[in-house]
């Protein structure tokens, strides 16, 4: 999806767009193994349906045109899967356009179908698996790391075939007794561009009612 836009948009907005997506997709905890932690993931937040958050991200471009945009908005998340940002301030103009930039990612019970699962590292305080796409295309593999202790996915990468990466650092807080994103710090680089993207998530709202249609609405 984000590489199809790219004849479509700016440069210096595709990948701020592309950089902020890559952050916005693994807000919620995902599992990637299939033994006990896979368990133990899978049982996190069992009451917890649907969220709301205020996100604040700051983007900066390390290539030209070393642009440092700030934006600030709405993300909210629907089981199972449903995801959307709307972004309210910062750009005007661009902050629509990157509220579009979303990819689908799949939810932690599909994963083991869409990717080959293998295990690659392990020790006392996390564990690394490594997440091949069943199907061709711009991704080659995914590195994922998860904590042993809460379970939760605090580092991912992309591995694209044509020689770029992007990958997300993450933190969690305790919101009513729920495991949630607080904070992500993220790089995304290729052959043309590099940019840096920080991201904070506040003001949690659990379990809102938010109808399906909402997720597929055009802003």
């Amino acid at each position: 999806m984000l590489y199809l836009l790219a004849s479509k948009r700016p440069r210096w907005m595709l990948v701020a767009g592309c950089a902020l997506a890559i952050v916005l997709c693994t807000t919620v905890a995902a599992v990637f193994s299939q033994d006990s932690l896979q368990a133990r993931a899978s049982a996190l937040n069992p009451s917890l349906h649907s969220f709301q958050a205020n996100i604040h991200a700051d983007i900066s471009m390390k290539t030209f045109p070393y642009l440092s945009p700030s934006l600030d908005g709405m993300y909210y998340h629907k089981e199972p899967g449903m995801d959307k940002i709307v972004f309210t301030s910062g750009l005007p103009g661009i902050a629509k356009e990157f509220s579009k930039v979303y990819p689908h990612v799949e939810t932690p019970a599909g994963w083991s179908r869409v990717y080959k699962v293998t295990l690659e590292t392990s020790n006392a305080a996390a564990t690394t698996y490594k997440l091949v796409p069943r199907k061709h295309g711009r991704v080659d593999h995914i590195d994922a790391t998860l904590d042993n202790a809460t379970a939760t996915v605090i580092y991912m990468r992309w591995n694209y075939n044509d020689g770029g990466y992007a990958e997300l650092h993450q933190t969690f807080a305790l919101v009513g007794g729920n495991y949630l994103v607080s904070g992500q710090t993220g790089h995304f680089e290729t052959s043309l561009y590099k940019a840096d993207v920080t991201s904070h998530f506040t003001n949690y709202v659990l379990n809102p009612s938010i109808p399906d249609a909402f997720f597929t609405e055009e802003e």
